[in-house]
């Protein structure tokens, strides 16, 4: 099989597994039969690494993720060395964080990695952030030789659709009710989302969606294809970028593109996020989601958001203020501090969040709004 083939055949499970969990093991195989990997799993750790889980764990005991959360979390030193250089998108492998000698010296080693034949391990990372990591793991045994540089490409073309559909999980994730298709999930959702196909057409849309396009000043369908009414030229970029799975100069698109959009009046008014859905192996499917979101009225969202992502009193204030101006000068001046001090607050803010910018920050808080109404 080319590399083409296998990226495909990883990337299917893979975004298939948005809407439907069971498909993330599915993921792990493949991605593990690809790179001849034994053992795989999705692991969670926090960010002192005092703590840490297995919540999928395939080609080992499951008995063996339970026994990792209560005996062996902490003392995993691949996590431990590798925190501070873990990034969203990015790989990290264990031989670059530890020689070999260094970790058969470790009780870790001895009496976990070594009963599952384990000495190598590459993390694809999903997030990190202030609370901790989430990655996707994959592991060698020892007979084997190290990862070839043909693997390691491989994972490294994986990794940032990892990290998008994990993304997108965190996203959908704000529902407070179990929902069992794309259909419900659409209607249940807090914020106005629109499925997109390969030719950028509409193929469903939630209420939320359809109101916004009624009022029919900022966002209007044209052809089928979602058009702004002003930055037009930006939005379609965007579109076109997700829907194609490559970025404008051609390079494989890591991350989600995010537009915020204008009223009459020049002020920011709209956060558009389009995340890419579909990999090269589901022709089909629907290619991309894309996420509206108006800039509202200041609710009182600071205590929720000190709750969610241990924010200051300080920094929950701009996070608030950024929402409802959807300009960071103005939130700066809202809270009657220098435009330098609020530049280094929001990349605070942004990195106890996990968000990626204003225009992610603006719209994850949109989400925490629309959920405490």
């Amino acid at each position: 099989m080319d590399d083409e083939s296998k990226l495909a055949a990883v990337l299917e499970p893979l975004y298939a597994s948005v809407l439907e969990p069971d498909q993330m093991a599915q993921f792990s195989a493949t991605l593990g039969a690809a790179t001849s990997s034994h053992i795989g799993a999705v692991m969670v750790h926090d960010a002192g690494h005092g703590r840490g889980r297995l919540d999928l764990l395939f080609g080992a005991d499951p008995a063996q993720a339970a026994i990792y959360e209560a005996e062996y979390a902490g003392d995993n030193l691949w996590m431990q060395r590798a925190h501070g250089r873990m990034a969203v998108g990015g790989i990290m492998d264990s031989d670059s964080v530890a020689t070999r000698t260094e970790l058969r010296r470790t009780r870790y080693y001895n009496e976990y990695l070594r009963l599952g034949d384990i000495e190598q391990s590459v993390a694809l990372c999903a997030k990190a952030d202030a609370e901790g990591v989430v990655v996707a793991t994959l592991c060698r045994a020892s007979g084997l030789r190290p990862y070839t540089e043909r693997d390691l490409a491989l994972m490294r073309q994986v990794a940032p659709h990892w990290a998008n559909a994990y993304a997108i999980q965190r996203r959908l994730s704000w529902l407070e009710q179990r929902v069992e298709s794309l259909e419900s999930a659409m209607e249940a959702a807090p914020l106005a989302m629109m499925m997109l196909d390969r030719t950028q057409r509409v193929s469903r849309m939630n209420p939320q969606a359809e109101h916004l396009l009624g009022q029919g000043d900022l966002l209007r369908l044209h052809q089928g294809r979602p058009e702004a009414t002003r930055n037009v030229a930006a939005l379609r970029q965007a579109l076109h970028e997700a829907v194609a799975g490559r970025s404008g100069d051609g390079r494989q698109l890591r991350h989600a593109g995010k537009v915020v959009l204008k009223d009459a009046a020049g002020r920011n008014a709209l956060v558009a996020s389009v995340h890419p859905l579909a990999g090269p192996g589901r022709p089909g499917a629907c290619a991309a989601v894309l996420f509206l979101q108006t800039v509202g009225a200041a609710n009182d969202l600071g205590p929720a958001l000190r709750q969610l992502f241990n924010l200051t009193a300080a920094e929950s204030a701009l996070a608030c203020a950024l929402h409802h101006s959807g300009d960071l000068a103005l939130a700066a001046t809202e809270c009657g501090i220098a435009m330098t001090t609020a530049q280094t607050r929001i990349k605070t803010v942004c990195s106890k969040t996990g968000e990626r910018g204003q225009a992610s920050l603006i719209r994850l808080v949109a989400a925490v709004a629309a959920c405490s109404r």
